[in-house]
């Protein structure tokens, strides 16, 4: 069943990403040490990065960047590398709000509890 759910995931979140709704975030697995492939909200940060907040505070892919924090995402066809910085407090709390703008009242109940991250690009690397 949870090899069913990866493929879905990987094959779902590429079709997601390419319009530009949601971001395919890829993680290294904290326990296999493989890529994991998986769709998550996200808004663009003032910095060129992106912000993203699991929905539940055991989100795997949320785990994954705890241990390690090197991640790709896919947006719109292009990929790049990001190191991902957990957003506590206010910022964590303002991630919240914006997600929740960006997506509406539904994201209300499944935002609340996840951590937060900003996405920032690995030098070299822009978006086009």
């Amino acid at each position: 069943m949870n090899k069913i759910m990866r493929t879905l995931n990987s094959l779902i979140g590429a079709r997601m990403s390419k319009s530009g709704r949601f971001v395919q975030i890829e993680t290294l697995g904290r326990t296999t040490g493989q890529w994991r492939a998986t769709p998550v909200g996200f808004v663009h940060g003032e910095d060129g990065g992106l912000i993203v907040r699991a929905g539940h505070a055991d989100a795997h892919w949320a785990l994954n960047l705890l241990a390690n924090p090197t991640c790709r995402a896919s947006l719109r066809g292009q990929t790049l590398n990001y190191r991902a910085e957990p957003l506590l407090g206010d910022a964590r709390d303002s991630a919240l709000r914006t997600i929740k703008e960006r997506y509406g009242r539904g994201m209300e109940d499944r935002a609340g509890a996840g951590q937060a991250f900003r996405l920032v690009p690995l030098e070299g690397q822009t978006a086009n």
